[in-house]
């Protein structure tokens, strides 16, 4: 393992055999899953931002690392100037949606980062669109929810009613303004490849000389002398695209619908194992099957998804593409 700033803090402050195992049980994870330095084009800055991040207040407290410090390392990077050496066109399903949450502006109802209290309790995070779609009443109903029984030491405390639909519409408005953002930058990719396949066409149309038509013209006779493709695989071919064609059209019929394809899995409500659902993929529903129900920290296709009793994820499988994905209960549909 190699020692990181955070081990070293953590070996240097701690000297309980109980403690010692909680660094040998948690800091390994910690370093496998941090992205390998040569995907940053600025490796030092990214460096430099990160320990700027782990000694700081905002999102946790100085010294210790959290999901919420990944999330602003990762933007203040960007900020400075820093870049990804893969591209986002790149990115597979289960890439999309943490690219997509690392966007969401998570917070409590009174726009601290730091859901944590002194006395250990814990206050409702929830990102800011899902905040702003309740009454002061709501947003306190939800978050004493979460205090009173994050007290009894529940770590996974379910939302009211009305912070259910307030996440819920917060998402689909996330969603979709993801997809107009990809689409944005998907059209962008699309108008500098047309223009460099513009200049090649332009280097092409260029005069041919003498000794080159000669050779293009001898090759054009022996394609000619060549046997022609039989009727039989003719038809063959013609009937394979017609059949490529058909299950184009019906796959893009069914994920550009825009309602709801059943009713959306909860932690009272899970689909079974093999069982038909859908899920959005940029603003469009993907059909595939479930590969498990996750209730633990596991290693799924080489990330590790973090799950429990009271908050479980939902392995899937696209139809389509046969990639993986990981989602929460609410973000699955099935009938």
């Amino acid at each position: 393992m190699i020692a990181t700033p955070i081990v070293k803090h953590f070996l240097n402050t701690t000297r309980s055999r109980t403690s010692t195992l909680l660094i040998r049980t948690f800091i390994p994870s910690i370093v496998t899953t941090m992205p390998p330095k040569d995907k940053y084009t600025d490796p030092e800055l990214r460096d430099e931002v990160k320990e700027e991040i782990h000694q700081g207040d905002k999102g946790g407290a100085p010294g210790q690392w959290s999901a919420r410090k990944a999330q602003m390392m990762a933007s203040e990077y960007k900020k400075r100037g820093g870049g990804y050496t893969t591209d986002k066109k790149d990115q597979d399903e289960s890439q999309e949606h943490l690219s997509k949450w690392g966007e969401e502006e998570w917070q409590t109802k009174d726009g601290s980062a730091n859901a944590k209290n002194e006395d250990g309790t814990q206050q409702r995070y929830l990102p800011k669109k899902a905040w702003e779609n309740m009454s002061e009443q709501e947003k306190k109903e939800t978050d004493d929810k979460k205090q009173a029984e994050s007290k009894e030491g529940k770590q996974h405390v379910e939302n009211t009613d009305k912070a259910k639909e307030s996440r819920k519409q917060a998402n689909e408005e996330e969603d979709e303004s993801y997809a107009k953002k990809k689409a944005e930058e998907k059209k962008e990719d699309g108008e500098e490849e047309e223009a460099q396949a513009g200049d090649k066409r332009t280097r092409s149309s260029k005069p041919v000389s003498p000794s080159k038509k000669q050779k293009q013209n001898d090759g054009a006779a022996k394609d000619t002398s060549s046997p022609s493709k039989s009727k039989s695989d003719q038809k063959n071919d013609d009937s394979k695209d017609t059949k490529s064609s058909s299950k184009d059209q019906q796959s893009t019929s069914d994920s550009k619908s825009k309602d709801p394809p059943g009713k959306p899995a909860s932690t009272d409500r899970l689909p079974e194992k093999d069982q038909e659902v859908y899920w959005r993929t940029l603003g469009n529903w993907t059909k595939g099957t479930v590969v498990e129900v996750a209730y633990s920290e596991k290693e799924v296709d080489g990330k590790k998804v973090k799950a429990s009793e009271e908050d479980p994820r939902i392995v899937l499988k696209s139809d389509s593409s046969g990639k993986i994905a990981v989602h929460k209960p609410d973000a699955v549909y099935f009938e």
